[in-house]
C-alpha cells in the first residue's frame, strides 16, 4: 500500500528510522529529520493533498501518537507498529483519527531506534517527558563524541531527575491507567526506596466503606495497604491490613511495565488480577475483561498472553 507520512513530535526521529525500514515517503520532513537521514531519497519537500497521506503528532501527554487520515491508511500504519511494537495500546477516538500509546517496552524500542540514528541514552523518550531540552543538551554534550557513554549518561540523567526527587514521606501519584483512556488517581506516601533494584514502597491508608476488588472482603476504617512497585515491573503487590496489623490479604495488579516519574507512577492496567486470601486461596479475576479489550483490538493478542503469562507465573510463586 501506498502511504505518505508527515511526521512531528519527540517520536519523530525514531519513527522516520522505523518507517524508512519500510520504504515510505515522508513528507515535508524537518530540517533535523532531513539532516539524520540525509541519505533517504523518499522524502518530499511539500505537503500534498493526498488520500494516501497519515499525518502523525504528540498525544497531548507526548505518552504516544495520534494518527490523522483516511482509516484504511491509518490501519496499515497500525499494522506495522502494532508487528514492531506488540505492548501499543490503540483507540480509534474520532473522525479520521487513530490514539497509539507507547508502554514501557515501546518506549525503550524507540529508544533503540533513535540511537541507531543519533546518540541516545536509554530511557531517553521517558526523561524527555521531565525535561525534553535537558535532556536534548546532555546528548549533544556528552554523547556525540563519546557514544559509548550512553549507558552511563542514561544512569545519571535517570538517578537526578527521578530517584533524587523521591524521599521518605513524599506523597506521590499513582496513574492507574484503564484500556479504555479512563484514569483512576492513587496515591500513596513513599515509605521505602531502593534506587539500586529501581524500587519503592508505599502506604495507603483507607477511611472504610465498600470492599476490595476482588477479595470480596469489607473496608474497615484505620485498614492500610503497603504497595510494592518496581520501575519495569509486568505487575505490582498490595498487601491489605488492618488497623491492628492482621493480614486481609494480597492483590497483584497485571499491567505494562511500570515507570517512574518524579511526580508520579504510570501503568496500564491489563484488567486481570492475582488474588490472595490469607488462607491460601487464590484466583485470577477479569478475565471476561482482558478478552473484551483484546477482542476490539485495543491491545494485541501478544500484550493479552503475556497478561496472562505475568498471571500464572505469579500464581505458581504463590504456591511454592
Amino acid at each position: 500500500m501506498e502511504v505518505c507520512l508527515k511526521i512531528r513530535g519527540i517520536y519523530a526521529t525514531a519513527l522516520t528510522r522505523f518507517f524508512i525500514e519500510h520504504d515510505l515517503t515522508i513528507v515535508s520532513p524537518s530540517k533535523a529529520i532531513q539532516e539524520r537521514f540525509m541519505d533517504y531519497r523518499r522524502f518530499q519537500d511539500y505537503m500534498i493533498d493526498s488520500p494516501d497521506l497519515v499525518e502523525i503528532s504528540d498525544l497531548k501527554d507526548q505518552q504516544g501518537i495520534l494518527l490523522k487520515g483516511d482509516q484504511a491508511q491509518r490501519n496499515f500504519i497500525v499494522k506495522l507498529i502494532r508487528e514492531r511494537f506488540f505492548d501499543v495500546i490503540c483507540r480509534e477516538t474520532g473522525f479520521n483519527l487513530t490514539e497509539i500509546e507507547f508502554p514501557y517496552p515501546a518506549k525503550s524500542a524507540l529508544d533503540e531506534l533513535r540511537n541507531s540514528v543519533i546518540p541516545t541514552v536509554p530511557n531517553h523518550h521517558r526523561l524527555r517527558l521531565v525535561a525534553s531540552e535537558y535532556i536534548d543538551l546532555m546528548e549533544r554534550i556528552q554523547l556525540t563524541n563519546h557514544p559509548e557513554k550512553r549507558e552511563v549518561v542514561g544512569y545519571d540523567l535517570e538517578k537526578r531527575l527521578i530517584w533524587e526527587q523521591f524521599e521518605k514521606g513524599k506523597q506521590i501519584a499513582i496513574e492507574h491507567l484503564k484500556l479504555d483512556s479512563k484514569v483512576i488517581p492513587l496515591e500513596g506516601e513513599i515509605v521505602k526506596i531502593n534506587p539500586s533494584e529501581k524500587r519503592l514502597t508505599l502506604q495507603r491508608r483507607f477511611s472504610g466503606g465498600g470492599k476490595y476488588d476482588g477479595l470480596n472482603l469489607p473496608i474497615e476504617r484505620g485498614d492500610y495497604a503497603l504497595t510494592e512497585l518496581r520501575d519495569g515491573e509486568w505487575f505490582y503487590r498490595h498487601i491489605y491490613y488492618r488497623q491492628d496489623g492482621n493480614l486481609i490479604g494480597e492483590y497483584y495488579n497485571i499491567n505494562t511495565p511500570i515507570e517512574f516519574y518524579p511526580d508520579r507512577i504510570r501503568y496500564h492496567d491489563l484488567e486481570i488480577d492475582v488474588i490472595k486470601w490469607p488462607d491460601g486461596k487464590m484466583k485470577i479475576t477479569d478475565v471476561k475483561e482482558l478478552d473484551r479489550f483484546r477482542e476490539s483490538n485495543c491491545i494485541s493478542k501478544e500484550l493479552a498472553d503475556k497478561a496472562w503469562t505475568v498471571a500464572h507465573e505469579i500464581k505458581i510463586k504463590l504456591y511454592l
